[in-house]
């Protein structure tokens, strides 16, 4: 009997023991789980991991989720082949030009560009085969090197691959109202603003540019680009306009686009036609 009494204490606090062994097993198990971070905030600056398949096509289910609801709307010509080319007819007013000016523009995901202006009877042609720009006959301007960072890195297709890419990027946050539609009208759209940082590669020097990327919160297409210069000491505040988005063969195509500079227009395209179609090797773009 007496050896009874001994054991049941013994078996007590052996059973207590492997009960506290057990919890703190389950308990270091929980705090060492990988936990799922909160959407980004404006205190945040994540970097999207860069793809390593190299694939140029950008992926829904890389994307943050806010993200993905822009991209749907913008089609899927940059998700997929076969869709990657656009070609427009249409016109270009310079700061300084007297009338618009005939131009035929091809754009080619990923950041591909060639730009044909017609001036009387002299055509100026000017191309970017996303690593390097070109033009026929002299060498670039700078405003013709400011129409080729407008027309290929302020745009949508380039926001969504710098994604892929790994490009440095921040939400500030959705639903906000810029200050110049709040004073004009006391009603302008609500935009969701993304904050990107990357190298402009054919800038003389390349340089590092940060820019806000403004997607209407409505129908999740992107409208306004800012960002600054610097030029010669002083600042530039420049400003994308991107107006009058419709379908062209289920992909969304806009009908123009202006460039502010100190809120004055540096040039505005004005796109009559499209046309899309599957890339093509043919050297248009100067590779």
């Amino acid at each position: 009997m007496s050896n009874r009494k001994l054991l049941c204490p013994v078996l007590v606090t052996v059973a207590l023991f492997t009960t506290v062994l057990a919890v703190a097993s389950i308990r270091k198990r929980l705090d060492s789980r990988t936990v799922k971070p909160p959407l980004v905030s404006a205190r945040q600056n994540p970097i999207v991991a860069p793809s390593t398949t190299g694939q140029a096509y950008v992926r829904a289910g890389q994307l943050w989720p806010q993200l993905r609801w822009h991209l749907k709307a913008l089609g899927d010509r940059i998700e997929k082949p076969g869709k990657e080319r656009i070609t427009i007819a249409g016109t270009i007013k310079r700061a300084g030009d007297s009338q618009a000016l005939p131009m035929a523009l091809t754009l080619e995901f990923p950041d591909r560009l060639r730009l044909t202006v017609q001036d009387g009877v002299q055509q100026r042609v000017v191309t970017f085969n996303g690593q390097a720009a070109a033009s026929v006959g002299s060498a670039l301007t700078s405003s013709e090197r400011e129409l080729i960072e407008t027309l290929v890195y302020d745009t949508a297709e380039h926001f969504f691959g710098g994604q892929s890419r790994g490009t440095a990027t921040r939400s500030l946050g959705e639903h906000f109202r810029l200050d110049n539609d709040a004073q004009v009208n006391g009603r302008g759209p609500f935009y969701d603003v993304y904050q990107t940082t990357e190298q402009v590669r054919h800038a003389i020097p390349p340089r590092l540019q940060t820019k806000l990327y403004c997607f209407n919160s409505d129908t999740h297409l992107l409208e306004r680009v800012s960002y600054e210069l610097e030029r010669n000491g002083s600042r530039t505040a420049v400003e994308i306009r991107i107006n009058g988005w419709h379908k062209v063969q289920d992909q969304q195509v806009p009908v123009q686009i202006i460039r502010l500079e100190n809120n004055q227009a540096a040039f505005m395209l004005t796109f009559n036609s499209a046309a899309i179609t599957t890339k093509v090797d043919d050297g248009a773009f100067g590779n």
